[in-house]
């Protein structure tokens, strides 16, 4: 099937968004799906960062952004609300210099980023008025409802790309006909299409086999954890760094080191026969209980700087809904292993959740002590209440506005709902996280 198709990265309206090795991966394998059922793709990614912008050696760095009007559900927040990414007018330059699309594909990630989303919509939608306008990724799956209000007309793919049932019952122009991607299809077709970038993406799996009240994962991907064939994986990351000139590699997975990093160390295995070299980041919370000593080692042959483990809290009332991924006497154990490896305490950043039903600041800001007593940064992580999860539904039940309005799931919003908490609170935490990781070396 042969047609012309724009996908775009919508802007991002919140109060705060850095560039910590962001892409939009689902959007990628959308653009390989396209590419491979024969059509023409132009890309436009409304969160490129400048060619000039300045970059820190990791390749992280500042969003462009400019003030945008905040809702009034924000109202009684003294902070500024912001639009990230390109401006309006280089927007509508790169729309009005491809050839008119048949259809316009939109990705979408946080559920309160909605007003960015809208905005982009609007803002495509005059200049290409004839294409129909497709909204898919994981405010589309998960509030697709909202979606729709916030863009009338549009249509709203709540499935997934690997789901070829879905796909053909979505009833959407085009997007009907096409063939489905498997887990285990390259990207290379949607990394071709990406000009220069500061950092790239690597992906050994999709999902996760562990049920965490707080994430969304088994929903997103409801076929459970699917590895990814270690060569293609090398085979793409090779092509970043050979093509594009990509020196740091950011992992997406959401368990990189499942069955104590079976799959990882194939896949690392994979990167050296194929001469991959680089920085290599782990955004995404590590699983303490599968950071075993020979993971350790091959992360740090591999070339790891940077190391997050997910540890969330420690604390016994709290287990149902970290999934009891770990305790503190885990936690240290890690964090051991990976020093025995030759990763420094800077290098290695521990999750803390903040915001979990019925935890305290007290309780908080004493398993921040706890990660500081690792010589280990901490980073805390106030929680954005996800809809499709367990601990969505408890919040929900007693903070009716995350029903009424997506823009309450902000964490910096919704954290201030809670007993106990405030913006000042929230600061203080803040600040003491930044007092104990400038002491770790």
């Amino acid at each position: 099937m042969s047609f012309r198709a724009l996908v775009v990265n919508p802007w991002v309206a919140d109060f705060k968004l850095y560039d910590e090795w962001m892409h939009p991966v689902g959007l990628y394998f959308l653009i390989a799906m396209l590419k491979q059922n024969g059509a023409d793709v132009h890309y436009i990614d409304c969160l490129q960062r400048p060619l000039d912008a300045l970059s820190r050696a990791n390749g992280t760095g500042v969003f462009p952004h400019r003030p945008f009007p905040k809702p009034a559900i924000y109202g009684n927040m003294m902070r500024r609300y912001k639009l990230y990414g390109i401006t309006e007018s280089d927007l509508c330059a790169r729309l009005s210099g491809i050839p008119a699309p048949d259809a316009v594909f939109v990705g979408s990630s946080m559920t309160y980023w909605l007003p960015g989303l809208r905005e982009t919509v609007r803002v495509v939608r005059n200049a290409m008025p004839a294409a129909p306008v497709v909204i898919g990724g994981t405010s589309a799956q998960l509030i697709p409802s909202s979606v729709r209000e916030a863009c009338p007309g549009a249509f709203i793919y709540g499935g997934t790309l690997f789901d070829q049932p879905a796909i053909r019952a979505s009833n959407i122009p085009y997007l009907s006909s096409l063939k489905s991607l498997s887990a285990c299809d390259s990207l290379l077709p949607a990394l071709e299409a990406l000009s220069r970038v500061f950092h790239g993406p690597a992906l050994a799996s999709l999902g996760c086999p562990l049920s965490c009240s707080y994430c969304a994962s088994r929903f997103l991907h409801p076929d459970g954890y699917i590895p990814r064939p270690a060569p293609v994986v090398a085979e793409e990351l090779a092509f970043l760094q050979n093509r594009l000139g990509v020196g740091n590699f950011a992992w997406y997975d959401d368990a990189l080191l499942h069955n104590n990093g079976e799959h990882f160390l194939l896949a690392a295995r994979a990167l050296a026969r194929a001469g991959v070299t680089g920085a290599f980041h782990t955004p995404n919370g590590l699983h303490v209980r599968w950071a075993t000593p020979e993971v350790l080692d091959g992360m740090k042959s591999a070339g790891f700087e940077t190391l997050r483990f997910g540890y969330e809290t420690g604390g016994d009332a709290f287990l149902r809904d970290t999934g009891g991924k770990t305790s503190r006497k885990g936690l240290a154990r890690a964090v051991s292993v990976a020093k025995q490896a030759g990763f420094g305490g800077a290098s290695i950043g521990v999750y803390v959740m903040a915001g979990l039903a019925g935890q305290t600041r007290d309780q908080v800001e004493d398993e921040m002590e706890f990660v500081a007593s690792l010589s280990v940064k901490t980073k805390p992580v106030f929680v954005s209440p996800v809809p499709r999860t367990p601990l969505f539904e408890r919040y929900a039940a007693a903070h009716p506005v995350l029903r009424q309005t997506p823009l309450s799931h902000n964490d910096s919003y919704f954290i201030t709902l809670l007993p106990g908490w405030d913006a000042r609170t929230v600061q203080q935490v803040m600040d003491l996280a930044k007092a104990k990781n400038a002491s770790v070396s």
